[in-house]
């Protein structure tokens, strides 16, 4: 049937009078018309309930209409697979329609559903029609396309990286007293000169474009500054210039903060001149501290900023890496706005100047009118409330919004129990006392006292021993389920081994003393008893035997110290669901590799182990940067060089000579002019390369001579020369030429040849089109 179907003829679907007129035709025996009309029910349906209950009874009693028989699964396990799909879509694992469709044959198949069409068995998966009318039975779920999510984000944000935060930040606020206006956050967002566009009004079903100025702009950033009661501090633009001009800073923000840097990025001393921004702005000091919170980017973790902060009095708390989308006030609710009224103007001056290229002295004037608009109290307050930093509020994040990081959670390290058992004196003395016996989990340590000795034992598999002296501990005789290790000496360790055939189960009371229980497999009952202190028991060392436990074992000794295992789940204590079909997605565990090491959330201005790091960190940079420049130098001075030798009249083939520091052109190179050019003492002949000065004949600086170095390929009559045309490799060196990939030929006069070159043609392959001329002709007037 198809998903759109419409019915041709009307269905009565109020069937409330319907078993009325039933009732009311078999006490008075009239006619079906007249009943019908009488209750406002179909003749054709009444006839159907009375067909109905011929068919199941007896003709005199309703009926009434069954429900579906083919549906695939219960309104419960529709329940389970809606469940299902919307976790999935939490934990940014959401499933497409096709892998619904498939889960939904898996599911059905493992719910033994009887109805399962044969379509869905020839595809393996649910139908289409199925799946839409699921669709429509759950208006709450709806297909969508989303939004890419970065996997480090996902991992990052969890509740250890969030507490940590708040940890850090807490305390930062308690030791200081930080007021509202003196907490800030900063952080940097990129600016283009060309930006995605606006939305426009156009005809239905037909793509449409917008102009550009260009398809790629230039790019600079963007730095803003907030405090917690809805204060703003003047921007500062890093712009990708190297010299300095007044126009940049037109008609932006007074007391804004221009700083250059070639590539308009962010970098260590750039953000030092960013901190020393907000500290004019803020008035920060030793006496007067404020607080800053930001992301650990590698531009901030520094150790000069660190430095500056700690001498001009400003606290930093840095963020959990890959968290700012969700805890810093600037990234949830100012930047949004901010780049949503850039992009406006931006879009309002292309409208208003066509064919007008937006540069880098307009933008900042742009970004500042949009930061007016955007950094208002308002936003700012919201950003700070709904990261919870102030009002502070460490719970204001729910559990659903760390589903995310489910896939790649760990357990923790499974705990220890430790299990001593000292003799311990009544008195105090060194004389025979009571046995007690001391159980630690985690922190907690509680001391029980060893069972009476003359107590007879309960059980069948399991014996007591009398205690003969203080050199011999109670220790139970090895049965099927307990585990018995003995040690000589005045104290003794006993541990049960932990499995599926030992039990403990806790009696509540004010004290605990273990003892066996009758049955096949031993039973540890802690049962009130008066001498249980929680404190350690003084007396002689104790013995200690380790048991590792699960590692979701509760803190309190007074619980199981061995979990009982589970028993197999059935169909009436746990349903079939989806999940038990299809598990949520779990990431293998992580292979740490040597990458950065990341700080993390932390008052950096105080942690000595990250201040140390960064001191190392800059210590090596340094060096580096050293042993850069002593490179560059070195490249400076002369070296030997193995180069072909010029060609000579006597020989065509190349000979590779070396050039030392005596060559009789390595000391004079720089003191060469056009006159004491070496050129080669001869006429030039064909396979000659000649330089040839010729005055330029277009573009600036028409009439100038300039020289060019070309090769003879013939001799026309008069003398004058048939010369293709060379290309300079290297403005600088002028030493390398080419021949270019389109032949450029000409005709000169003889006059207009300066000179015949030596040169060398390269030897490899890929040096073949090369030809090098030494000296360099760096005395003449080359054409670039």
């Amino acid at each position: 049937m198809p998903r759109n179907y419409v019915r041709k003829s009307e269905k009565q679907l109020d069937r409330s009078n319907l078993e009325a007129a039933f009732k009311h035709r078999v006490q008075t025996n009239c006619s079906l018309k007249e009943a019908a009309v009488k209750f406002d029910v179909k003749k054709t349906t009444l006839v159907d309930a009375f067909n109905r209950s011929k068919k199941f009874s007896d003709g005199l009693t309703y009926v009434p209409v069954p429900g579906h028989t083919n549906r695939v699964f219960t309104p419960k396990q529709e329940t389970h697979i809606v469940d299902y799909t919307i976790h999935a879509a939490k934990m940014f694992y959401g499933l497409p329609m096709n892998e619904v469709r498939r889960m939904v044959y898996l599911y059905a198949r493992a719910c033994n559903s009887q109805t399962i069409p044969e379509a869905w068995e020839k595809d393996k998966m649910a139908t289409r029609d199925w799946y839409y009318a699921f669709m429509n039975r759950h208006p709450n779920l709806v297909l969508k396309a989303p939004e890419g999510m970065s996997i480090a984000r996902i991992v990052a944000f969890n509740k250890v990286n969030v507490e940590t935060f708040f940890k850090a930040f807490t305390l930062a606020l308690n030791k200081y007293e930080f007021t509202p206006d003196r907490i800030y956050n900063l952080d940097e967002s990129s600016l283009s000169t060309v930006m995605k566009p606006c939305k426009v009004v156009c005809v239905r079903g037909k793509p449409v474009a917008t102009q550009v100025t260009r398809e790629r702009g230039d790019s600079m950033t963007f730095v803003g500054i907030i405090n917690a009661v809805g204060q703003s501090i003047p921007p500062v633009f890093i712009i990708p210039r190297s010299r300095w001009n007044p126009s940049f800073m037109r008609n932006t923000i007074f007391g804004s903060k221009g700083i250059l840097h070639p590539s308009g990025w962010m970098n260590g001393d750039c953000f030092v001149q960013t901190l020393q921004h907000l500290h004019e702005k803020s008035g920060s000091s030793v006496e007067n501290k404020i607080l800053l919170i930001m992301d650990n980017a590698e531009c901030h973790m520094n150790f000069h900023v660190v430095e500056f902060a700690i001498k001009h009095g400003i606290v930093i708390v840095t963020l959990p890496p890959h968290t700012t989308d969700k805890l810093q006030p600037l990234d949830v609710s100012v930047f949004g706005p901010f780049k949503t009224f850039l992009r406006s103007q931006l879009n309002n001056f292309a409208l208003m100047h066509p064919s007008e290229h937006i540069t880098v002295h307009q933008l900042p004037e742009f970004a500042s009118e949009a930061w007016t608009k955007a950094s208002t109290p308002s936003n700012i307050l919201n950003g700070f409330r709904a990261t919870g930093i102030w009002p502070l509020n460490e719970l204001i994040f729910p559990e659903e919004a760390f589903v995310g990081a489910q896939v790649t959670e760990r357990p923790a390290p499974p705990e220890e129990f430790v299990v001593e058992v000292t003799r311990t004196p009544s008195d105090g003395s060194t004389s025979d006392g009571e046995e007690q016996t001391t159980i630690s989990h985690g922190s907690q340590v509680v001391d029980l006292p060893e069972d009476d000795p003359d107590d007879p034992t309960p059980g069948p598999s399991t014996t007591m021993a009398p205690t003969p002296g203080p050199s011999t501990t109670v220790a139970p005789t090895p049965g099927p389920s307990t585990t018995v290790a003995p040690t000589p000496g005045p104290s003794t360790t006993v541990a049960p081994t932990p499995g599926p055939s030992t039990t403990v189960a806790p009696t509540p009371g004010p004290s605990t003393t273990v003892a066996p229980t009758p049955g096949p497999s031993t039973t540890v009952a802690p049962t009130p008893g008066p001498s249980t202190t929680v404190a350690p028991t003084p007396g002689p060392s104790p013995s200690k035997f380790i048991c590792p436990t699960q590692p979701s074992l509760p803190a309190p000794i007074t619980t199981m110290l061995a979990t009982p295992s589970p028993s197999r789940p059935t169909s009436e204590s746990s349903p079939i669901t989806p999940e038990s079909i299809r598990p949520f997605p779990k990431a293998a565990p992580r292979l740490y590799g040597k990458g950065r090491k990341r700080v993390r959330a932390c008052i950096l201005t105080e942690n000595e182990e990250a201040i140390s790091d960064l001191r190392v960190k800059a210590e090596k940079k340094q060096k580096l940067e050293a042993k850069k420049k002593a490179a560059e130098a070195k490249k400076k001075v002369p070296r030997k060089k193995a180069l072909p030798t010029p060609q000579d009249d006597s020989s065509d083939e190349d000979i590779r000579v070396v050039l030392d520091d005596s060559s009789e052109y390595s000391d004079d190179e720089e003191e060469l002019t056009e006159s004491s050019y070496p050129f080669v003492d001869k006429a030039p002949e064909v396979e000659d390369f000649v330089l040839v000065q010729l005055p330029l004949e277009e573009g600036r600086g028409v009439g100038t001579l300039v020289c060019y170095v070309a090769q003879v390929l013939s001799m026309k009559e008069g003398g004058r020369l048939n010369l293709s045309f060379l290309r300079m490799k290297s403005a600088v060196t002028r030493d390398t030429f080419t021949f270019p990939n389109v032949e450029d030929e000409a005709e000169v006069d003889p006059g207009q040849c300066l000179g015949v070159l030596k040169v060398a043609k390269g030897i490899t392959k890929r040096q073949a089109d090369l030809v090098k001329v030494f000296p360099p002709l760096l005395p003449f007037n080359m054409y670039i």
